[in-house]
């Protein structure tokens, strides 16, 4: 005789207020006590109700005669109306998550390999983006070999105009008498020497282990690594755009503390430094905007 093998397949689950449908049963989803606690909000002098809840039994709880004796008493008392039971026992749930993280994934589009590279809450909300932006972006069919989180790692993009961008800009501006002769031969003159080659085709994706040293005068020197993917240029220009987000942080917790007169913020100087640097093979990044679409897109859970 064939062994069942036990799975959602040969679940049997069900929400009943029934206490004998109950016995011998496993809680599927936490049991609550459920009360409306009520407050006066010092801005309004309103009342205001908030509802309340405490977990009388947690998932995977065997609903004996003694759960069961107490779910009745709190069904009588008015906290607890209907419980959801499951022939299995099953304890664990998925935790939710709703920050954004970066993946890297692996897609076959007509047996051809491409990679991306995007933000996303977990692998489940990274299999939904991919999903989304290969219909949207590629024709035929396709299969995801591979979703991997990137543990510990900021991805930056090159967003900072070239030279060549920079210079038409100021051209721009000067024909339409926006900006002086003066400004005009001081800008070409102040102009940075990258020494790269700026063409949107040769945009690589850097992985960098930057050493990040940041210096106050009474305090001395802080040092730690940071694990950085850059697409951009060259690994020089990836250095500069990795000095520059730590900087732009910086300034976001500056300006943050500025609104908390109590709170002492130093700014610091910064400078990183690489220690390793190689290029990965990243085909295409999804816009953290694509992302953002799903950001709080809600994972089924049972508790």
């Amino acid at each position: 005789m064939r062994k069942v093998v036990e799975s959602r397949k040969s679940e049997i689950r069900y929400i009943t207020s029934d206490p004998a449908r109950m016995l011998n049963k496993f809680i599927a989803r936490s049991v609550l006590k459920t009360w409306m606690e009520e407050f006066v909000d010092e801005n309004t002098g309103k009342i205001v109700s908030i509802e309340r809840n405490e977990i009388l039994f947690e998932k995977g709880t065997l609903v004996d005669n003694d759960v069961l004796m107490q779910i009745r008493f709190w069904q009588e008392e008015g906290s607890v109306k209907d419980v959801e039971v499951s022939n299995q026992k099953r304890m664990s749930f998925v935790r939710k998550n709703q920050s954004l993280f970066p993946y890297k994934s692996v897609v076959k589009i007509n047996d051809k390999r491409h990679s991306f590279l995007l933000y996303a809450t977990s692998v489940q909300n990274a299999l939904t983006i991919l999903t989304d932006y290969i219909e949207l972006n590629y024709n035929g069919g396709f299969t995801v070999s591979d979703i991997k989180e990137l543990e510990y790692c900021i991805v930056l993009i090159d967003n900072l105009k070239t030279k060549k961008q920079r210079n038409d800009d100021i051209n721009k501006a000067y024909l339409k008498n926006e900006i002086s002769l003066e400004e005009f031969v001081e800008s070409g003159m102040s102009e940075e020497t990258l020494n790269e080659a700026e063409d949107s085709s040769k945009l690589k994706f850097y992985q960098i282990i930057a050493r990040i040293v940041s210096h106050d005068d009474k305090e001395g020197d802080d040092e730690e690594n940071g694990t950085f993917i850059v697409q951009t240029y060259t690994a020089v220009r990836a250095n500069m755009l990795i000095k520059k987000y730590l900087l732009d942080q910086q300034e976001k917790q500056y300006q943050e503390a500025l609104k908390h007169p109590e709170r002492t913020f130093i700014k610091r100087e910064i400078n990183s430094f690489i220690e390793e640097s190689k290029t990965i093979p990243i085909g295409r990044f999804i816009p953290v905007e694509f992302s953002q679409v799903y950001e709080y897109e809600t994972t089924t859970n049972n508790n």
